[in-house]
């Protein structure tokens, strides 16, 4: 195995133990998960700290988020729409817990606002692992989700009412918006629900 192939092969089997745990891992469950030994870990990675950042990094990565979406494809709009939402559940999902899981202070109150992380920050590991994982540009990650999910609706460029791109962009802002801390409901509605509120509206079909 390649040194690329075992670091992707140890990403995959941290990030469900990240997901579910988070940083409060150890290398010895690490290497259990993967099936290797635990000082193969350190041919690929220095540090676990490094191997917690690289989760991260393709926990929103374009080509993880594209691989997604592939889920999503279907014959018809509604589908499409349908299965696009219930994938970006998912993903609005394990990106949170990722974050908040290395940067405790990243969808604060303030932080959203624009102020940056509180003051009072992590220490010990917890404070290494943030340093080593390094905050995603937002924008640039937006701009990728957008020409991804506009891709995506492309078939259907007929049936909608805006453009491609202004389409994706809503869809993702209304996902998104499920997910925020300050105006998410408690349970995050059915995809079906969603689906007719973003094709159709709030008011009945007919």
């Amino acid at each position: 195995m390649s040194t690329d192939e075992r670091r992707k092969a140890l990403v995959d089997a941290t990030l469900p133990l990240l997901r579910e745990h988070g940083t409060d891992i150890s290398t010895r469950q690490i290497a259990e998960a993967a099936g290797i030994a635990e000082g193969t870990i350190f041919r690929a990675y220095d540090s676990k700290d490094d191997l917690i950042a690289a989760c991260l990094t393709e926990a929103v990565s374009s080509d993880r988020f594209a691989a997604q979406l592939d889920a999503a494809r279907a014959d018809s709009l509604r589908e499409t729409v349908t299965r696009l939402l219930a994938t970006l559940d998912r993903h609005h999902r394990d990106v949170k817990a990722l974050l908040v899981a290395f940067h405790p202070n990243f969808l604060s109150a303030r932080d959203a606002a624009g102020a940056g992380p509180a003051s009072d920050g992590p220490s010990g590991a917890d404070a290494a692992a943030q340093g080593a994982c390094r905050r995603p540009d937002p924008a640039a990650i937006r701009r990728d989700r957008v020409t991804q999910v506009s891709a995506l609706l492309a078939p259907f460029a007929a049936e909608l009412a805006t453009p491609t791109h202004v389409a994706a962009s809503y869809l993702l802002a209304l996902s998104s918006g499920y997910h925020h801390p300050m105006v998410a409901p408690q349970d995050i509605p059915d995809p079906a629900l969603l689906t007719q509120l973003a094709l159709r509206g709030l008011t009945r079909e007919a």
